[in-house]
């Protein structure tokens, strides 16, 4: 049924130095290795330029050499990596409360009872979560403001100190106060919220019901924050979490309609490389509108990287372009690798690259309806199967009406990813038309409501 041509051929050496890269991280966060660093290092370097010698070099018996430095030189980089990570979390802020400043970094995210924060402290320069009463003055507070506040800062679970969170507080209301007259430094994170931000509240205006403007704006600009509970543990049940998540599902939808916009263009090789140069922009501009969290910014580069190939021929959408992904974020920040989100994201796609074909070709039809739905049953197989013990590891359930949720949602999200900015440039062109926004306030209610139908069965 499957081939596993891809699993039993041999690994190519890029793939090779990721996986020793994973290997030192993981090392490093099970056990400190740091004083191996420089003897591993110097083992390395010694090997490799051993294996450079021309006596050696044509010697086949030590064709290993330089493989083996390369391999070691890799994993103490990621492991050193991993260490500055972790040091930059690293914080003892005292065993009584104290003052602080801060900015706050990312929309406050609203709890039962609180606020969570996520500030990043001025003068360590470490990045915090606070928790503040909900009132009047905290649900005021948005991305970009300083705050002025006394904490007595608790240390982080591990599964925050994973996120490069440094310590935790529960502020009191008559513990803070907001600093209106601080100006805040030119962030593009920040900036991408503030623009955010602008839409979500053009956004709500259009949509008025609290559950359809919601998931409007998780599915277009991947703000998750407003949906309700039991709406969202609807969209676990069925299976459908990934929908609200900004994905490479909703990049490659974008992309398809992008692509389709500028047909005008040509498909000749001059207006491939036309198009192509005017898709890159297009799809940061996106990941820009949804705030650039990891999720966007793994999807868009590695949409980015398959433009790029396709730009130069190089037509293969291969677990070397996922390597190449997944390396350049890590070695950003070494800790995404124990994001759940980035062990999901990474695992669907490799599932995909391993089994969508062999399953695609077990039927092939001609109707083009057909094909289609077959091509998207089989991608849904795929990626269920990659994600699957991660999915039973950290959520204790399975999805059993995953492939009737991707039939009918995944059709619907496209839609609603041509609605919704449809819908906002002509409420910007022509002001609040009811009768204008009919046709998106419509198919969020279908959507919303086949989610429901389908937790109910389930």
């Amino acid at each position: 049924m499957f081939n596993f041509s891809a699993l039993t051929m041999p690994l190519s050496p890029f793939l090779r130095m990721v996986l020793f890269f994973i290997l030192g991280i993981i090392l490093q966060t099970q056990t400190d290795i740091a004083v191996w660093f420089l003897p591993v290092s110097t083992v390395a370097v010694v090997v490799l330029f051993l294996s450079f010698l021309p006596k050696i070099n044509r010697i086949y018996d030590f064709r290993y050499l330089f493989g083996l430095g390369l391999a070691l030189l890799t994993i103490v980089s990621g492991a050193f990596l991993t260490q500055q990570a972790w040091e930059k979390s690293d914080w003892s802020p005292g065993l009584e409360t104290d003052f602080y400043k801060g900015c706050v970094m990312e929309e406050p995210v609203r709890k039962p009872k609180t606020y969570r924060c996520k500030v990043r402290i001025t003068s360590a320069e470490k990045t915090v979560y606070i928790y503040l009463p909900i009132d009047s003055l905290s649900e005021q507070l948005v991305a970009g403001d300083y705050l002025v506040f006394y904490a007595d800062f608790q240390s982080p679970l591990p599964y925050l100190r994973k996120q490069s969170i440094s310590a935790t507080a529960f502020v009191r209301q008559s513990d803070w106060q907001l600093e209106k007259e601080q100006k805040t430094s030119f962030s593009v994170l920040l900036q991408a919220l503030s623009v955010r931000r602008m839409l979500l509240k053009h956004l709500q205006i259009i949509v008025p019901d609290p559950d359809a403007y919601s998931l409007a704006a998780a599915l277009m600009f991947g703000y998750r924050d407003s949906i309700d509970e039991d709406l969202r543990q609807a969209f676990n049940r069925i299976g459908a979490a990934h929908i609200l998540a900004i994905s490479g599902t909703h990049f490659s939808i974008l992309f398809g309609m992008l692509y389709g916009l500028l047909s005008f263009i040509g498909n000749s090789r001059r207006g491939k490389f036309f198009k192509h140069l005017l898709l890159l922009p297009l799809i940061w501009g996106f990941a820009f509108l949804t705030g650039f969290s990891p999720s966007v910014i793994r999807a868009a580069l590695m949409m980015s990287i398959w433009i790029a190939g396709d730009l130069f021929s190089y037509h293969s959408f291969s677990l070397n372009t996922v390597a190449v992904a997944a390396f350049f974020m890590l070695l950003f920040n070494p800790l995404y690798l124990f994001d759940a989100g980035f062990q999901l994201s990474f695992s669907a796609v490799i599932a995909i690259i391993l089994f969508y074909l062999p399953l695609a070709k077990i039927y092939e039809s001609r109707n083009p309806l057909i094909k289609y739905l077959w091509e998207l049953i089989a991608v849904s197989i795929a990626a269920q199967t990659g994600v699957l013990p991660l999915t039973l590891y950290y959520f204790r359930r399975f999805p059993v009406l995953f492939l009737i949720t991707n039939l009918l949602l995944i059709p619907l999200t496209t839609i609603l990813l041509l609605l919704i900015p449809f819908s906002l440039l002509l409420y910007f062109i022509f002001g609040e038309w009811t009768i204008m926004m009919w046709p998106l306030n419509q198919t969020l209610e279908l959507f919303i409501g086949i989610v429901r139908e389908l937790d109910r069965i389930g």
